[in-house]
């Protein structure tokens, strides 16, 4: 079996707005000002509903259990792919091990819904593991016992264990990442999801007993490596890690 800890990014759906919300002609930013105005209207939020995103950046990290000594994080942004050849490669990742389990933080209620209308807005078949319930654990779903609306966000369940969080306040501030270019950091901000859920995930094992302490440390200590040499950057996450 493999672990694959997945997280997406993603910006209002433009197109949609520009073809079918008569917004075409527009500033990107007006367009984005108009669909969020309706948003609000139409739901009560400014976050957009699950089948108006576009995904920008999928993060992943996997984790062979039968191959305790590798991890490895995966990164595709818009900045050189496009959305099909992002959720192409997806699906090929998660069909490499017909045993995978995925690991995400509110990825019931977010990621996996939405890369889901993405993919058959391509015209994508899915892997078998992004439709299977039995393989996929949503870390927040599985803390709040299925009240995750009860649960605060992946920020401060991270600081509460140890790290130091997120480097972003709000994934609203992708938008202006995007706005301006800034697809490394776009990604950066991706992969530091990864990162905090894969930790969430070690003290979770931890907790039902499927490791022990010695065995979450030396996990950490495969994690710190795999950082130093794919991002150091990322080490910022750990400085506070409880192990």
């Amino acid at each position: 079996m493999t672990d694959v800890i997945l997280d997406i990014e993603t910006i209002p759906d433009l197109e949609f707005g520009k073809k079918h919300m008569n917004l075409d002609g527009l500033p990107d930013e007006d367009i984005i000002r108009a669909m969020t105005f309706r948003f609000l209207q139409q739901t009560g939020s400014e976050f957009p509903p699950l089948n108006m995103h576009k995904i920008v950046s999928v993060s992943s990290m996997r984790t062979p259990i039968s191959n305790p000594e590798f991890i490895e994080i995966h990164s595709l942004s818009i900045e050189q792919y496009s959305e099909r050849e992002i959720l192409e490669d997806l699906h090929q990742l998660l069909d490499q091990n017909p045993l995978t389990r995925l690991i995400t933080w509110n990825g019931q209620a977010f990621d996996i819904p939405v890369l889901i209308t993405r993919s058959m807005i391509h015209g994508l078949s899915s892997s078998d593991t992004l439709l299977s319930k039995e393989r996929h654990l949503d870390l927040k779903e599985k803390l709040s016992l299925g009240h995750a609306n009860k649960l605060l966000g992946l920020d401060t369940v991270s600081k509460q264990l140890g790290s130091s969080g997120k480097p972003l306040s709000s994934g609203k501030l992708v938008w202006d990442l995007y706005e301006n270019k800034e697809f490394k950091e776009i990604v950066q901000y991706c992969e530091s999801d990864v990162i905090n859920t894969y930790l969430i995930y070690l003290n979770y094992q931890l907790f039902i007993k499927e490791i022990d302490s010695y065995e979450k440390e030396e996990k950490i200590k495969l994690l710190i490596d795999c950082i130093k040499d794919h991002n150091p950057n990322h080490l910022a996450i750990l400085k506070n890690h409880k192990q």
